[in-house]
């Protein structure tokens, strides 16, 4: 079982935004612009938050605090947030502008890595969810801005 969380802890998040990616690309091939404004807005905007968020929050990883081995090799910085959560957090956002059920998905393929992280002792339960709150507040940001342009869209039509 330990094989299996340190796998998914350290190496799952990599075939989760490869098959993301080639998904977003095959399948919304007429969308790509949206894409990648998406991508830059949330993609962007998320990991600037998460770099401020990161000089002010200190968060000692737990296997330093704790004294212990990590059940994975980790850096030894700051903990908070988790740029792994944040990665597929973000990819997800990006995917469900466009597929809501590819978007769900990829959140929890989010979750399970960023859990299997705090039980491989290398972040805090925070710091994962500092990751998710940061693109959940982008990406409602987003959504509330792309709305309010379609808006105006429509009027003047």
């Amino acid at each position: 079982m330990q094989s299996l969380i340190a796998f998914t802890a350290r190496y799952l998040f990599i075939p989760v935004v490869l098959a993301e990616v080639l998904y977003l690309l095959v399948f919304h091939r007429k969308s790509w612009k949206a894409l990648f404004i998406a991508a830059l807005v949330i993609g962007g905007l998320s990991f600037g938050i998460s770099l401020i968020l990161n000089a002010l929050v200190q968060d000692p990883r737990p296997f330093i605090v704790q004294g212990t081995t990590p059940l994975i090799p980790s850096s030894s910085d700051n903990g908070f947030p988790s740029d792994h959560t944040l990665l597929l957090s973000a990819m997800a956002a990006i995917a469900m502008t466009v597929n809501p059920w590819a978007g769900v998905a990829g959140l929890a393929f989010a979750v399970i890595v960023g859990l299997a992280r705090v039980y491989a002792g290398v972040h805090h339960l925070a710091d994962i969810v500092g990751s998710l709150f940061i693109v959940g507040f982008v990406s409602a940001a987003y959504l509330i801005v792309w709305l309010f342009i379609a808006r105006r869209k429509a009027e003047k039509k």
